[in-house]
């Protein structure tokens, strides 16, 4: 013999299962919220703003902190710092490079390894000198 439920009984369920969600959902907010982390937007400092993938266990972050550009290795041994520059020094050295960018009509994906060759080749002419 089965019990049987009444209009009450779903209801209270169906509200009981509606807190419990709204509570997910406020915990979800309150913990990316208040967590602390690496934040992109909203007036944070620090921004991964391009991740190259060398190998399984490689990559090379390009990390704008405070103005400046971080370019840090990570491998299974850690992660190191490769060079820092300072970004409206990069854009003094190529003003028009978004220009150039556009008027071609390439993608920015297909722009970006010369781009990064050639902060690449002024960080390596910084440190032999």
């Amino acid at each position: 013999m089965a019990p049987e439920f009444g209009i009450g009984d779903w209801l209270w369920m169906i509200t009981s299962f509606m807190v419990v969600i709204c509570l997910m959902v406020a915990t979800l907010f309150m913990i990316k919220r208040m967590a602390p982390g690496i934040h992109g937007a909203g007036g944070k400092r620090l921004i991964i703003s391009d991740v190259q993938h060398l190998g399984a266990r490689q990559k090379l972050f390009v990390i704008q902190f405070n103005g400046d550009e971080l370019l840090v290795g990570q491998s299974a041994q850690g992660m190191t710092l490769l060079g820092t520059w300072n970004a409206e020094q990069l854009s003094v050295a190529h003003p028009d490079a978004d220009q150039t960018l556009l008027e071609s009509g390439a993608s920015p994906g297909s722009q970006q390894p010369a781009t990064f060759q050639s902060f690449f080749n002024q960080l390596i002419k910084r440190q032999k000198d």
